[in-house]
């Protein structure tokens, strides 16, 4: 017998080999599959300038010292640059050596950056490619890039110049300004457009439909909002809680009160006075030639892939054209109290301070936010800004109203920690150079209440109505209290962060200057941990991600030990005359169908959850996706016989008994993993 298995076992490994064998890489080349879906084409792209017009604009006279940047793939200038004075020679070695070394550790084929001094541009430069296969280089006056959620920077303006015109007010209901729908009045206190713009509104966060390919048909947006408003779940002003849909909605009050859509308001009082010519709410199509195509990492075109344009549905949250150039005409007129050269004013003084001060801050002597704009303190400096991450594509914009300065760079390539962290880093740096080495300071209660954070935590920016909750479960982030009040954070995209104690009962992490803050109840036990503007709720028992992640490795081992010995049991039978088995056909059958399922259901789902570019869930749902989703239903159908049959048994002697053990352990196995479907919204009732 034990040799009948050993020679089972070597087929099935012979055939597992085979199965998941790779032929080796070549360089940097990706080995095309053996069979797979058709590829679907790059889009057309025409040979056209901003706006698509047909030909580039001419460079003006001595542009190119401010423009070119060195480096891999620096735009090439038509004629030899005059030598740069010796700040800005310093600032364009410092990016070129730091551009360089992250294009060659391939952490992104191409970026653009400004760099901004003394209300001046210090700096503009281009780096590698914003078409690798075509060799395109990247340009920062031409190349424009998607800089997703810096989007929300411009709706924030133009509110606040309808705010001006007395139009809107903040502090007033939305539902004033909304006529083809209303928000709920879930609470006591209404929505404000106060609340938007520092993200405290309370709505529930929302993935799904939230794009549509380049070649659909994009509603308008008050429709697209009518339909998928996500529900309020927290009480407004309370609790910060990122809302793109929220950031969406002011862009729609801007049109209401305007009358016009919100890209061509955008294009006609904010874009046009600044002379952001190349500037645009959504992707032209054909694509122009002058757009960095979007890239993950892996594949064939120099270790990335190309990825897939499409249109983000609530466009002022997301859906922003660039260049390098045009965001630095929008920050000097932020630097420069709402005024851009001798006269062009995009709205007064007093609207602007209004705009850039701080209106919410979850804790004390944290960061918080200022109207649209998300704020932070480096070296001493406090800086205003936004991150911007879409597929494919990460940007990052942070500005001194105070100082006039600041810097922005966009990329290419997905946001990844170990870039987007140590641009952060590196660029702040440069901008406003450190004073002095940050340093744990004495706080007699800081040991306690690190002690008090100890434990897991999930953003409460998450989508709590549907599945991709998960997304948030899986990234959840521990805490841990290694001594003398120190806090260490563990999150799944970077690692470890140590934050360590400051007198004024925060703490703070000395690489990239995060501060953290507890929230406790009236017990003075911590429920949520703040760190800047992210706050994460206290999770325990069923909502803990790490306990599911043990349960989950229980389910699989279970399955594939049943799909396993079942067929080596039937193949034994059929080749070698073992005694019949125990287990009757059917129950055997609807089990083996269960145990595949599962597997099945939890591959799909991870594979999905992990793809980059999850245009099942963003697109969607997509029928993929819908059948993938009523797999755990039918798991949870086929485990009820199994229950009976657990406990029924299989006979009397000690065969049946055995086989009734193992047979109800793969039950309870099912059973954990249809208490997972439930808790996490993994079926399509949860939509």
């Amino acid at each position: 017998m034990g040799g009948r298995l050993l020679l089972l076992g070597l087929a099935w490994a012979v055939c597992a080999g085979l199965a998941f064998a790779q032929p080796e890489d070549e360089g940097n080349e990706t080995p095309e599959p053996s069979f797979s879906l058709p590829m679907l084409e790059a889009p057309p792209r025409e040979e056209s300038g901003p706006l698509d017009k047909k030909a580039l604009p001419p460079r003006t006279p001595g542009e190119e010292a401010l423009t070119i940047g060195g480096g891999v793939g620096a735009a090439a200038p038509e004629s030899a640059p005059a030598p740069l004075p010796a700040d800005q020679a310093r600032i364009k070695s410092y990016v070129d050596g730091l551009m360089s070394g992250l294009i060659a550790a391939g952490e992104f084929p191409g970026a653009t950056i400004v760099v901004i001094q003394d209300g001046k541009v210090a700096f503009k430069g281009g780096y590698g490619f914003a078409d690798v296969k075509a060799r395109l280089k990247v340009d920062p006056d031409r190349t424009r890039f998607r800089v997703a959620s810096i989007s929300k920077l411009i709706t924030a303006t133009a509110v606040m110049q309808v705010v001006e015109q007395g139009k809107v007010d903040l502090n007033a209901d939305v539902n004033t300004y909304l006529t083809a729908f209303k928000i709920a009045p879930t609470y006591a206190e209404p929505v404000t457009l106060a609340n938007i713009l520092t993200h405290t509104a309370g709505f529930d966060d929302r993935y799904l439909s939230l794009s549509t390919p380049l070649t659909g048909v994009v509603e308008p947006l008050g429709q697209y909002l009518a339909e998928t408003m996500p529900p309020r779940v927290l009480p407004p002003g309370k609790t910060f809680a990122y809302s793109n849909h929220a950031l969406a909605l002011a862009g729609h009050v801007v049109e209401n009160v305007s009358g016009q859509e919100f890209a061509a308001y955008a294009q006609e009082f904010i874009f046009a006075p600044l002379g952001m010519t190349s500037s645009t709410f959504g992707v032209p199509y054909p694509l122009p030639q002058d757009l960095a195509v979007p890239y993950f990492k892996g594949g064939p075109e120099g270790g990335f892939k190309r990825g897939e344009l499409d249109r983000v549905r609530p466009g002022p949250a997301g859906d922003l054209i660039t260049t390098a150039s045009d965001m630095a005409k929008f920050m000097l007129v932020n630097m420069n109290q709402g005024v851009y050269g001798d006269d062009e004013k995009l709205m007064s003084a007093a609207s602007m301070e209004r705009m850039h001060a701080q209106h919410f801050t979850q804790a004390e002597g944290l960061d918080g936010w200022a109207y649209g704009f998300m704020e932070g303190r480096r070296n001493g400096v406090r800086w205003i800004g936004h991150d911007g991450s879409w597929l494919g594509y990460c940007a990052q914009l942070a500005l001194s109203p105070e100082t006039k300065s600041g810097f922005f760079i966009a990329y290419n390539a997905d946001c990844h920690f170990s870039a987007s962290a140590s641009l952060r880093k590196a660029l702040f740096d440069l901008v406003w150079p450190p004073r002095a080495d940050i340093v744990a300071e004495v706080n007699p209660t800081a040991e306690l209440r690190a002690r008090n954070l100890v434990g897991s935590y999930m953003a409460v920016r998450r989508a709590r109505s549907d599945f991709t909750v998960m997304a948030a479960a899986a990234s959840q982030i521990r805490v841990t209290a290694p001594g003398e009040g120190r806090l260490v954070v563990h999150r799944p995209d970077a690692g470890e962060l140590l934050f360590l104690p400051q007198a004024n009962g925060t703490w703070i992490n000395p690489d990239h200057q995060m501060r953290a803050a507890a929230v406790a109840d009236a017990r003075g036990q911590a429920t949520q941990l703040v760190i800047d503007a992210n706050v994460y709720d206290r999770v325990v028992g069923a909502g803990e991600w790490a306990i599911w992640s043990a349960a989950l490795g229980f389910v699989v081992a279970l399955c594939v030990m049943a799909l396993w010995g079942w067929t080596n049991g039937f193949l034994s039978r059929q080749l070698f005359g073992e005694p019949k088995a125990v287990i009757t056909l059917f129950p055997r059958l609807v089990a083996f169908a269960a145990a595949g399922l599962t597997l099945v259901a939890m591959v799909g789902m991870a594979s999905l959850l992990s793809d980059p570019a999850p245009l099942d869930i963003l697109h969607g749902p997509t029928p993929t996706l819908m059948v993938l989703l009523s797999v755990p239903v039918a798991v949870a159908l086929l485990v009820v016989p199994m229950v009976v049959w657990s406990i029924m048994g299989f006979g009397t002697d000690m065969r049946a008994r055995v086989a009734q053990a193992g047979y109800a352990l793969l039950t309870v196995a099912l059973l954990v993993f249809v208490a997972f479907v439930w808790q996490w919204g993994l079926h399509p009732f949860a939509l």
